[in-house]
């Protein structure tokens, strides 16, 4: 009764002051939009568009080879600018043409870039680089539900020559059978594709950064470390690694341990009634994952960490109820908020239909096939007509399964150590793969001698204040996290950003890559973008304070103190008997809760 009575207010409460003034939020709602309105405005002044590279017939990558893989981007649908030079085609693993690997390679404009090339790889197993490309770091971006393809600002190319690719064999336009069984053999396969790459693009001696994201950190870490053992510079001059939300260990510690502390960090996310909480409350403490968190999330490292498998007893993940915790929270979040995305938990209702094809499946009534199914896409593209595009492949990459050992107990050690140049970053509200799960992997691996970082990760990640003439592809600036670096890797933990931190937050992505090719130093540098050609003003260095953002989940306070314990984070859960359904937190509640959430994001 008390709702209906307010919903018959509230009208009739905005009719009569409407003769007065505005309701407040709308005149603030109006204000805000002059200011954005004029700062966008001076902004256009300030800076030009950024205009794409044309297509130059003269270019050092156009051959007798390469021709036939040139792509004319005025061909590609809903694409009404101008791409810039590109090439796209099929190429063997090896001397036969039975398995091919899909590509789509744009030049760099940047006159920094040199001798070099960047690869990207999106993860899965199997899903497509083609949707990082339109999605993610390429230079054009479709977003779901956005009108149209727009000009990509943050296009990774503006920096260095980028390749993306699909890859192992199965996964996108790639055709042939799958064969791999471990990342050893995806590692020899691409290697045999990589040849022909170079040799076709006559790139012989070029500098190559490998980068991806999600399953990507088992493929990168295996492919780069592969290309080292070759001692081979002239095709394999391996000079860096940069992984965003990567597989690095076990799924146990990758997802399981660090589930519930997940839900606890962000309490308006997950508005559990008070049965559901206690019960993953108690199944974290039993299954000794609070235990496990409490003795191994520390700085520095306090030793090895057991692997948890049926056969060890510190973490019993062959208890059902123990491995299944993730799941369970994931069923009892998406009963509350339907559209609710593991992949980026502040997603709400109503799903966003993506035309690229997203990972919800949302296609609405009427919508035209998915863009890298169209025909006049494929044979834009000179990709294989008869080929069924999927965002994630339907076939398994891995017939037998992938049985090679975590990456971060040899492949990463090796890249770091050849390389110094190696980083690993995770975005706050990924649950996929949690950030804490990231941090216990670098916790659990050698490299330089040393197990793990020393020290906890809480210095700034700055990303430079910059104009942006297009509200369509504005970022953000300032400080967006947090990065550490110890003995050539860098963690960085990234604010406002779920699994894929180059589509959440593009211009972090920019900057890190900007330091992965050594044109910045690290990610507390005050430079502005290179690419800044007015050099925006920056603040001062002692105005940027810690790291922000997903460190509240961190633990190593080396006192036994955690943000990660489940009992310490059991006050201000809402209370109600309906599965799924949150009452409302009482003032005293709510201040013990935001008490909390402060005091771990201090380090305290």
């Amino acid at each position: 009764m008390k709702l209906s009575l307010l919903a018959f207010a509230l009208p009739l409460a905005a009719a009569v002051g409407a003769s007065h003034h505005q309701p407040m939020h709308m005149s603030r709602q109006a204000a805000n939009k002059k200011r954005m309105d004029a700062r966008m405005q001076a902004m256009d002044v300030e800076t030009p568009p950024y205009e794409v590279t044309k297509r130059q017939l003269g270019s050092q990558f156009l051959n007798d080879n390469s021709t036939k893989f040139a792509v004319d981007g005025s061909k590609l649908p809903n694409i009404t600018f101008d791409i810039g030079e590109s090439y796209a085609g099929s190429l063997p693993i090896g001397s036969s043409n039975a398995s091919e690997l899909f590509f789509w390679f744009f030049p760099s404009a940047d006159a920094a870039a040199k001798k070099e090339i960047v690869i990207w790889f999106t993860g899965g197993p199997g899903c497509s680089s083609m949707n990082g490309l339109f999605a993610e770091n390429g230079p054009v971006t479709w977003m779901p539900g956005t009108f149209a393809p727009q000009l990509n600002p943050w296009s990774w190319h503006r920096l260095s020559n980028v390749v993306w690719v699909d890859q192992p064999v199965g996964t996108g336009y790639s055709t042939g059978k799958p064969t791999a069984n471990n990342e050893t053999d995806v590692a020899d396969q691409f290697r045999g594709f990589w040849r022909n790459f170079v040799d076709v693009f006559k790139m012989q001696g070029y500098a190559v950064y490998i980068t991806g994201e999600s399953y990507a950190g088992a493929y990168c870490p295996y492919i780069a470390s592969g290309m080292l053992d070759q001692n081979d510079k002239e095709y394999f001059n391996v000079s860096g690694m940069l992984i965003y939300d990567g597989v690095y260990t076990t799924d146990s510690i990758g997802e399981s341990i660090p589930a519930v502390p997940f839900t606890d960090s962000l309490p308006g996310m997950f508005p559990f009634n008070e049965s559901f909480s206690k019960e993953i409350h108690e199944r974290h403490e039993s299954c000794g994952y609070a235990d496990y968190l409490e003795k191994y999330l520390v700085y520095p490292a306090s030793g090895p960490q057991p692997q948890p498998d049926p056969t060890n007893g510190n973490v019993t993940v062959e208890q059902k109820s123990c491995a299944n915790i993730l799941f369970d929270i994931d069923d009892a979040i998406t009963a509350i908020n339907p559209c609710f995305n593991i992949y980026q938990v502040t997603n709400g209702c109503p799903f966003q239909y993506d035309p690229t094809g997203g990972v919800n499946d949302y296609v609405p009534n009427g919508a035209p096939e998915v863009y890298f199914n169209q025909t006049s896409v494929k044979e834009a593209l000179h990709a294989p007509l008869d080929k069924t595009w999927m965002l994630c492949s339907s076939m398994q990459v891995f017939p037998n399964g992938d049985d090679s050992l975590p990456s971060n107990q040899l492949a990463i050690p090796n890249v770091i150590d050849h390389t110094q140049n190696v980083m690993l970053v995770h975005g706050a509200l990924d649950m996929v793969l949690i950030a804490n799960g990231t941090m216990l992997a670098v916790q659990n691996m050698t490299w330089g001698g040393k197990l793990g970082f020393d020290s906890k990760p809480e210095e700034p990640l700055y990303v430079p204040y910059h104009s942006t003439p297009d509200k369509g592809t504005a970022a953000g600036a300032g400080v967006l996290g947090t990065a550490h670096t110890e003995r050539g890797l860098t963690v960085a933990l990234v604010a406002f950003s779920g699994h894929m931190v180059p589509a959440n937050q593009p211009s972090v992505a920019f900057r890190q890559l900007e330091v992965l090719l050594g044109r910045i130093p690290n990610l507390q540098s005050l430079e502005p973008f290179t690419t800044d050609a007015n050099a925006t003003q920056q603040v001062s260095a002692n105005s940027l304070g810690s790291g922000t953002g997903p460190q509240v989940w961190l633990s190593g306070a080396g006192d036994g103190s955690t943000c990660n314990g489940g009992s310490s984070n059991k006050e201000g859960v809402p209370t109600n008997t309906a599965p799924g359904v949150s009452a409302g937190l009482s003032g005293a509640s709510l201040m013990a809760t935001v008490t909390v959430m402060f005091v771990c994001s201090c380090f305290m």
